[in-house]
């Protein structure tokens, strides 16, 4: 009996790792492949950069928009405005419908109107020339900060006019539980290095998962795959499969990461010190379950998917849903950041596909309870042997079916025989 079971536990690990390596060895030579993993970091870096340099030319323009100005008009009936301060390009004005039309006409930048009610109406009122969207509020800051300087003149204290002015340092000490609570750039590396490897996992990997089902039975590859072996040792040598296909991309991500921070550590605005990065065991646990339990959540949807849709394509729109589903936390992040405890937060917690993210999320702010921690991992064991269990009805009944979508009807009859 022993002797037996040891051969039977040999050959399913033999015909698990073959088809593991098929599935790597087939994914990883493909250019696909790595164009994906080379162009995902490059796209992030090119949008920032795009992002970064558009936001500095737009503020650029507006401020050389700004200095070109020659001629504002200001009307002052609220008798704060300071006259001195009222010199080139400001030109008081004696009329205010007289004012609007100078600028109607182009003969004026701007007009700034401060009402007789300004104290207790706190409106400036400012009429200028329409030059673009991104000029939109150019002279907003002026016309304000021409009322605070008139404010502080009228205080007549010089140290409280520089004080004004001056760059103001705020250093803020927080305390948690009686204790000071020092926040680091550091703190915030491994949250920021698990979620990285939790959408590499779920929402680039599982990709090659969908579309190795999918095309191998588009192409009937599968019905000679399952003459040779039962369908759950072929779904476990894919996903073996897939583990190494995803640690290789993360290797390379962080291989060019590391690469990108060696030469860009001295430049950046903040210092990390590497040996300074706190590494609480508990927390990596946590966090390392949790990204198993949404890549296999995941992994199990894309082989059902696969196996139930007629073709890619249908396969792949289909299981866009349950990706928006999964990614649905990142529209209400605010609200879980600000409370990681809350309502909201808790919730979705125990939600089947946002479930691993927000848990994620919250052990990194340090928002997840140990006993919130235990129920969790519970829930979630429960959620990825539910997905498995559909994923393997699906797959012993819709692999074989090539021309109609599997219903509900059939995936839960309980005399469809299964695919051996």
């Amino acid at each position: 009996m022993l002797t037996r079971f040891v051969e039977t536990s040999s050959l399913f690990q033999g015909k698990l790792m073959q088809v593991a390596k098929r599935q790597y060895v087939q994914t990883i030579r493909k250019k696909s492949f790595w164009l994906a993993t080379l162009l995902f970091p490059t796209f992030i870096i090119f949008v920032s950069f795009i992002s970064g340099y558009t936001s500095t030319q737009s503020e650029k323009k507006v401020k050389e928009e700004v200095a070109k100005v020659d001629r504002i008009f200001v009307l002052d009936e609220s008798g704060v405005i300071n006259s001195d301060l009222l010199q080139s390009p400001y030109v008081v004005a004696n009329e205010k419908n007289a004012a609007i039309a100078e600028v109607m006409q182009d003969q004026a930048d701007a007009f700034f109107y401060y009402p007789s009610d300004l104290a207790t109406g706190q409106k400036i009122e400012v009429y200028t020339q329409d030059t673009g969207l991104i000029s939109y509020g150019r002279f907003d800051s002026v016309a304000r900060q021409l009322l605070q300087t008139s404010i502080l003149l009228k205080v007549g204290d010089a140290d409280l006019i520089s004080l004004y002015a001056a760059p103001i340092d705020v250093q803020t000490t927080y305390y948690k539980d009686g204790q000071t609570v020092s926040l680091k750039v550091e703190d915030f590396i491994v949250p920021i290095f698990s979620l990285v490897i939790y959408f590499t996992l779920v929402f680039m990997g599982t990709n090659f998962l969908l579309s190795s089902v999918s095309e191998e039975k588009e192409n009937r590859m599968i019905e000679i795959v399952l003459t040779a072996m039962n369908s759950r040792d072929l779904i476990w040598g894919k996903i073996v499969g897939l583990v190494g296909i995803v640690l290789t991309q993360l290797i390379v991500l962080i291989s060019l990461a590391g690469v990108g921070l060696w030469f860009t550590l001295e430049k950046l605005p903040f210092n990390i010190d590497l040996a300074a990065i706190p590494l609480d065991s508990f927390q990596i646990t946590v966090s390392l379950f949790f990204i198993a339990a949404g890549f296999l959540m995941i992994a199990a949807i894309m082989v059902g998917v696969g196996a139930a849709m007629p073709t890619y394509r249908e396969a792949q729109q289909f299981s866009s849903i349950f990706i928006i589903l999964a990614i649905m936390p990142v529209y209400f992040v605010t609200l879980i950041v600000t409370d990681p405890t809350g309502v909201v937060a808790r919730v979705t917690s125990y939600i089947p596909l946002t479930s691993p993210l927000v848990l994620l999320g919250r052990s990194a702010l340090g928002g997840l309870p140990a006993w919130e921690a235990i129920v969790g991992i519970v829930v979630n064991v429960a959620y990825v042997v539910g997905a498995f269990y559909l994923a393997f009805r699906l797959f012993e009944i819709g692999s074989l079916e090539f021309n109609q979508k599997l219903s509900i009807k059939r995936l839960f009859h309980p005399k469809i025989s299964k695919v051996e």
